[in-house]
């Protein structure tokens, strides 16, 4: 039943721009009293009629809804449209997390009379004309179906893209690693035995060695961090995807310096004083998200040499910033990321954007 559901509601979608609208007197008596046992509590707003059923757009709390009935008045499904700030956590973080370099073109909340209700991503690359793909979550915000990129592949490709010397870079790296402890750095070509009824792939595979638990910071870097910060002795070094980070405290401020493989210097992230928050955001957030609480406020800076070497986009400060919200009935608290441009503009969820422009 869920597949006829979903083929339903896609075909739905894609033929929404087509609707008849109808006045209340068009409507059956039989639809009428179908929604009016579906929902109790509502705002009616109109009438349409679609893929040959009947539509009743209303209003739930102040959230639109789209109710689908049959002509016999059995209710079908309802969509919600859901603002991409309040998508559950799970949902949220899990497209934040392993989609970097696309957006949400589309958020929504999926009621159908088997109870088998879930929330509906259409996700597509930045970018005009960009294949799109669905996401279907749970309402606890699990994942149960996609036909989006893997996700290994999509940060592996924004990765290459934002520093592509940095590929030939990691390989060099597995190869080393893969003649200290033993394991080879195995590149294959499926052959037809084990790929029976399928053409033979000239896709190559790298089997990747296990990464270790301390980043081995390479010397360049080490160097590069030394003469632009000679008095830090206690910095903690981590390794985001191919670039490496030192983080130390400077002058009483949590500080987080990222550099490319090289000994380039990238970013400079402080976490700023509660009474250096710039004031305009602050009444923005307060407008936006009021009773939030502020968990995490940082500065972001590009590095100068950095930023010229960047020609594909446009690179300046921004403001990071991490809120959590109490939801009612649970203990839980719901996590917010978003970030401001150096004019202190909202620009939106954190992973929305990636540059920052006047």
């Amino acid at each position: 039943m869920r597949r006829i559901i979903l083929a339903t509601l896609l075909l739905t979608i894609s033929l929404g721009l087509n609707a008849q609208k109808l006045r209340n007197s068009d409507i059956p008596q039989e639809v009428r009293l179908g929604l009016e046992n579906t929902y109790s509590d509502y705002k009616l707003q109109g009438w349409y009629f679609e893929t040959g059923q009947y539509v009743a757009e209303i209003s739930i709390d102040e959230q639109i809804g789209r109710v689908f009935l049959t002509a016999t008045g059995n209710w079908q499904f309802t969509i919600f449209n859901v603002a991409e700030q309040e998508l559950p956590t799970l949902v949220a973080n899990y497209f934040l997390n392993n989609y970097p370099g696309y957006r949400i073109k589309k958020s929504e909340y999926i009621e159908d009379f088997s109870g088998d209700n879930y929330y509906r991503l259409i996700i597509a690359m930045k970018g005009v004309g960009q294949t799109e793909y669905e996401m279907i979550f749970d309402p606890r915000g699990k994942l149960t179906k996609t036909n989006a990129p893997d996700p290994d592949f999509v940060k592996k490709d924004y990765i290459s893209r934002l520093n592509p010397e940095a590929i030939e870079y990691r390989q060099k790296k597995m190869a080393e690693r893969a003649e200290m402890d033993g394991s080879g750095l195995e590149i294959r070509i499926e052959d037809d035995v084990k790929s029976a009824g399928k053409k033979k792939s000239k896709d190559v595979e790298i089997d990747v060695p296990e990464s270790l638990d301390i980043a081995v910071t390479p010397k360049e870097v080490l160097d590069a961090f030394k003469k632009k910060f000679p008095r830090v002795k206690d910095e903690v070094w981590s390794q985001e995807a191919e670039n490496y980070v030192a983080s130390f405290e400077n002058r009483g401020i949590q500080t987080q310096i990222c550099y490319k493989p090289d000994g380039m210097m990238m970013t400079k992230t402080i976490d700023m004083q509660k009474d250096r928050y710039p004031r305009k955001i602050i009444e923005d957030l307060n407008q936006r998200y009021p009773g939030a609480k502020i968990e995490k406020f940082q500065k972001v800076e590009y590095d100068i040499k950095y930023r010229n070497t960047v020609t594909d986009r446009k690179l300046e400060t921004y403001f990071y910033i991490e809120l959590s919200e109490k939801i009612k009935g649970k203990k839980d608290r719901k996590y917010i990321k978003l970030t401001y441009d150096k004019s202190y503009r909202y620009q939106g969820l954190a992973g929305s954007t990636d540059e920052y422009e006047d």
